[in-house]
């Protein structure tokens, strides 16, 4: 099998973090320096944002990536099922940026969106490795309540020679 996607490998990307450092520093400086009530009020909000953005990036990490890093994690493996590839985008609803097959029954589904980084979530139209039926992978997962499955690993049968 070769080794496609491990979630431990997650990096975090700059344009994440620098529009909420920015944010930060901007209400820091509001905070500290203004005279005004609103403009300090306003400082408030962008450090209050900051931070609700910090909890729930430690939270995300500490559940998906630690939790696989622990071990605790489900695997599937076979072929890919019922593939449906996400859109190229343009459209206005978040369903059709999705990207979802199944495995043995246990079905998957993803996209492109921060919330859900900690796992596998490239689309095949973005050069993703999950491209079409037929696909033999072995998978792990962590079944959350709110994300549904969360791949935390691909691995494929390479192919013979």
């Amino acid at each position: 099998m070769k080794l496609w996607y491990e979630a431990s490998n997650f990096t975090i990307q700059p344009h994440w973090v620098i529009p909420f450092a920015v944010l930060g520093v901007i209400g820091l400086i509001l905070v500290l320096a203004s005279k005004k009530s609103f403009f300090k009020l306003l400082g408030g909000v962008c450090l209050v944002i900051c931070a609700v953005t910090a909890l729930r990036f430690c939270y995300g990490y500490v559940r998906i990536i630690h939790t696989y890093k622990q071990g605790d994690y489900k695997t599937v493996e076979g072929y890919v099922e019922n593939f449906i590839p996400a859109s190229k985008g343009g459209e206005t609803n978040e369903d059709t940026e999705q990207e979802s097959f199944d495995i043995r029954g246990v079905h998957f589904s993803y996209g492109d969106r921060f919330i859900k980084k900690f796992g596998y979530h490239l689309p095949s139209t973005q050069g993703g490795y999950i491209k079409k039926d037929g696909q033999y992978l072995r998978l792990g997962y962590i079944d959350t309540e709110d994300q549904g499955y969360v791949i935390v690993k691909i691995e494929e049968r390479r192919a013979k020679k």
